[in-house]
């Protein structure tokens, strides 16, 4: 995501690739080049507790099928504004089917378009022989000549610094040791601060140890949060900035439609996967240094901000959210004691 050009080529033998191996974020986003235009993720996929799928940044071919695409672009050119999931007969954009991180995922590129300005590739994603996500990626150059059109929605104000802001460990211990959390939920907490997260995500609204016992909150169809890597990333790798971003961009993004409708964390929620997810770069931007992800409403909307307010990222996701059945009774009308 910045004007110098990516490699086109893996090799096991640079600097930048010995570099990379030592990061948790690379480990996480390396494909392997196994025959022409074919590759395959090197790392087991991470998928988060209790969860039944790989998680989505990182198998969703916003990140890992993106890095793919990306060895096969010529070197003029990187992302361009839409990177998209999709599949063929559709005008909406689709996870097929879940995916399994204990099964290596095959990505397949195929060359679509190589023009002066643009090139395109479609990227599908399989396990076990199985569709799992199709991604189309469009890649350019961002060195423009003259003057251009230039807006955007400015960054929200007000806003609390991420320094700031305790980090996802550090919220979870607190929850993990406060007795008043039912237990199940505390040793969903316990799980996950077991687990190495290569991003640091900082919430701009804190649920309180009430919220969670009561399991709702005031409804509210906005979520921020700062992330970043937790690991200074090489500058000459515009590639692994961007695949990190997009990587990240999935975290938390629904939870704005669950807090729209007053719930907390997942609570009365039986069932929550990604179905579509959509992003366009509009700039270049470092994901070692803290973005701002503010997610809409509903169906949900994302813009990534950098710190000086400038807006890199915009993305947009659909996903599946089924109440448990306690949910369900609590929200329907009580008619049969009318």
């Amino acid at each position: 995501m910045t004007n110098s050009p990516s490699t086109t080529t893996t090799s096991n033998t640079s600097r930048q690739d010995q570099v990379e191996n030592e990061l948790v974020i690379a480990k996480a986003l390396t494909v392997e080049e196994l025959d022409v235009d074919i590759y395959r993720n090197s790392e087991e996929l991470w998928h988060p507790a209790g969860s039944r799928g790989a998680f989505g940044g990182q198998i969703s071919l916003v990140a890992q099928a993106l890095r793919a695409a990306w060895h096969t672009v010529p070197e003029k050119l990187h992302v361009h504004v839409n990177t998209t999931i999709t599949i063929e007969h559709s005008l909406h954009n689709y996870f097929l089917v879940p995916g399994r991180s204990d099964i290596p995922a095959i990505y397949k590129v195929r060359r679509v378009r190589d023009g002066r300005s643009f090139a395109t590739r479609v990227v599908t994603c399989t396990q076990q022989g199985k569709t799992v996500i199709v991604c189309i990626c469009s890649f350019t150059n961002f060195n423009t000549t003259g003057e251009s059109l230039d807006h955007q929605i400015p960054m929200p104000s007000n806003i609390p610094k991420p320094e700031d802001l305790p980090t996802d460990s550090e919220r979870m211990k607190v929850l993990a040791t406060d007795p008043r959390i039912p237990e199940k939920i505390r040793n969903h907490f316990e799980i996950n601060l077991k687990v190495e997260i290569p991003i640091d995500y900082r919430d701009l609204r804190i649920d309180t140890p009430e919220e969670f016992i009561r399991g709702s909150t005031e409804p509210n169809g906005h979520q921020g949060q700062w992330f970043k890597t937790q690991e200074r990333l090489p500058e000459n790798d515009p590639a692994l900035h961007a695949c990190s971003i997009a990587y990240a961009s999935d975290r938390g993004i629904l939870m704005a439609a669950v807090r729209a409708n007053g719930l907390v964390a997942r609570r009365g929620i039986s069932m929550m996967a990604s179905i579509d997810h959509s992003m366009w770069f509009h700039a270049p931007a470092r994901a070692d240094e803290c973005p701002r992800s503010n997610d809409g409403r509903g169906t949900a909307f994302g813009r990534i901000y950098n710190r000086e307010g400038v807006l890199v990222a915009t993305c947009a996701q659909e996903g599946i959210m089924r109440l448990s059945q306690s949910e369900q009774d609590k929200r329907r009308p009580n008619i049969n004691k009318l």
